[in-house]
């Protein structure tokens, strides 16, 4: 899959914690009060870009050019290559 972009409509939790530069529990505490607007897909949680870039204002283009890529090997399975 390639490199994500600025076209993503929606963000992971660990995305969002290294942009706002916090630990993914806090991530959990906005989306429980409300200042981001998330939702459960499966047993994981996805913020709506929109809310975050409300909060922060534009996502920076060059947070798209960095380590924040989900790759998919031949047999299938995903590894998300994001670090926190």
């Amino acid at each position: 899959m390639a490199a994500m972009n600025k076209d993503h409509l929606v963000l992971t939790v660990r995305e969002v914690a290294k942009l706002l530069r916090i630990h993914r529990p806090k991530v959990y505490e906005l989306i429980k009060e409300g200042a981001i607007e998330g939702f459960k897909l499966g047993a994981d949680w996805r913020i709506k870009r929109e809310s975050v870039e409300k909060l922060i204002g534009p996502i920076p283009a060059d947070f798209w050019n960095q380590d924040n890529e989900i790759k998919i090997s031949s047999n299938g399975s995903t590894s998300n290559t994001v670090s926190v």
